[in-house]
């Protein structure tokens, strides 16, 4: 889910933003000997199509349950701007690179494309209004 800095909550993602998740997940373990169609994926977006993985991964649990987790959910916040450029350049990659196309496939991700270009709306917005995001999930 995209939280917006001042708004009410945002309309749902397509498939829940199920594919988004996982991939924001997988992303998040690139560099710790761990493999997985997802990041491979975030391996190919960042080193073939230089794709500024740092916004994609960072997001936090929307549940609060003491204030550690109050104090890593403020952290969450982020520029909506770069968030975007990151979600835009995933987007092109999904629609222009077989591999990529592949990775999300074989990592079971087949609504990525759609999650990620409702994101960009919605992240669009916010960009525009000057407004800080945050990237929250619920499990």
């Amino acid at each position: 889910m995209l939280e917006i800095e001042g708004e009410t909550a945002q309309e749902p993602l397509p498939n829940d933003g199920a594919g988004l998740c996982a991939f924001f997940s997988f992303a998040v373990s690139r560099g710790f000997g761990a493999t997985h169609p997802l990041i491979a994926l975030a391996d190919r977006l960042h080193d073939h199509h230089r794709v500024r993985l740092g916004p994609l991964t960072t997001f936090y649990d929307g549940e609060i349950e003491d204030a550690e987790d109050r104090a890593k959910l403020e952290l969450a916040w982020q520029d909506a701007e770069a968030l975007g450029q990151s979600l835009a350049a995933l987007v092109a990659a999904l629609e222009n690179d077989e591999q990529c196309q592949a990775f999300a496939r074989r990592g079971g991700a087949e609504e990525l494309g759609s999650e990620a270009t409702a994101l960009v709306a919605q992240v669009s917005n916010a960009a525009e209004a000057s407004r800080r995001v945050r990237l929250v999930y619920a499990l």
